[in-house]
């Protein structure tokens, strides 16, 4: 099997790639790393896809995904103001 590497497109900050090969099947399958910064956050693999499209378009979506929940959980928060003080109950 011959393998084939392919960058996918992400948003800007991760990088990701996607190595895919054709099964003695006929169909596609293959593994698609993502980095963050240059940090390898996530490996995903392309279970059997019946065509090249749809395997790039499998490992497209899932990259996609990956990326939005990553972001609202590593997005900067406002750090806590360390003078207040909070009394449950007050407004």
């Amino acid at each position: 099997m011959d393998t084939v590497r392919l960058d996918i497109h992400v948003p800007e900050g991760w990088a990701c790639w996607i190595e895919l090969a054709r099964t003695p099947h006929g169909t596609y399958a293959g593994l698609a790393e993502l980095s963050h910064l240059g940090i390898a956050r996530c490996a995903l693999v392309i279970t059997q896809q019946l065509s090249w499209e749809s395997a790039i378009e499998r490992a497209t979506v899932r990259a996609d995904h990956f990326v939005r929940q990553w972001m609202p959980q590593r997005s900067p928060r406002p750090a806590p103001d360390a003078g207040a003080t909070t009394v449950p109950g007050d407004a």
